[in-house]
């Protein structure tokens, strides 16, 4: 009797989150705000991350790579299982990735500034995929907010909820945008995206990997996911 009680009480929240009130379709919209102690209580702690992957992510270069920089990172870090590229970067830094990068090992998404360089250099799209390696799961997901009309990447709260619903578990959820910031009331262009939220919590996603922010930094949610800042590009021995 108490699973179809706490069943019946997540197909509303469900319900609740998905309604859109276009007022906010541009804008922060407080109906997302400080969700995350509720979320725990209704889905728990993340799963642990007993498994090993080694990955370079590179974010927001916004035609700033310096190549001589990257390839002495690059000396340092020679043994990576994959290259994740999370959007944000101009045809100059994805050439000096491509030359320096094994492409075999090179996945990206499209942040919001981005035209399509995927497919333009024949880059493996990690937009909505799911790849494993190493016996890691990992999932991704273009674009941003979408803050002002405009055709690129980007979601309303609710599409991003909806793209995300339907897609498996998984160990790391790689992003361009960062889940919902209760915090950006004044910014709605850094507010991210409650899809991201949901996901992670609902799914007991262990990590969450993102950029858009312009920050490096690490943090661990009330959950207890690992969230991971990139900006500009981190080697993460996970």
């Amino acid at each position: 009797m108490l699973n179809f009680f706490q069943a019946n009480n997540k197909q509303r929240y469900y319900q609740k989150i998905i309604k859109e009130d276009n007022k906010y379709l541009y804008n922060f919209n407080s109906k997302f705000a400080n969700q995350e102690a509720k979320l725990l209580k209704m889905y728990g702690p993340c799963n642990e991350f007993n498994k090993k992957i080694k990955l370079i992510i590179i974010s927001d270069t916004h035609n700033s790579l310096n190549k001589e920089e990257f390839k002495n990172f690059l000396n340092n870090h020679q043994d990576y299982d994959l290259c994740i590229l999370l959007g944000d970067h101009h045809a100059n830094d994805i050439e000096i990735i491509l030359e320096l990068i094994d492409k075999q090992k090179l996945y990206g998404l499209l942040g919001n500034h981005d035209n399509d360089y995927l497919t333009e250099y024949n880059i493996n799209n990690l937009n909505g995929k799911v790849i494993n390696l190493n016996n890691v799961t990992l999932l991704g997901m273009q674009g941003s907010f979408r803050y002002k009309p405009s055709d690129f990447p980007s979601f309303s709260q609710k599409e991003s909820i909806l793209f995300l619903n339907d897609k498996p578990k998984v160990d790391i959820l790689l992003t361009h945008d960062n889940r919902f910031d209760s915090a950006m009331q004044y910014n709605p262009a850094h507010q991210g995206l409650f899809g991201i939220t949901y996901y992670i919590y609902k799914n007991n996603v262990p990590i969450h990997i993102h950029g858009h922010v312009h920050n490096n930094y690490q943090k661990t949610l009330n959950n207890g996911t690992k969230e991971i800042s990139v900006f500009m590009y981190q080697y993460l021995e996970l």
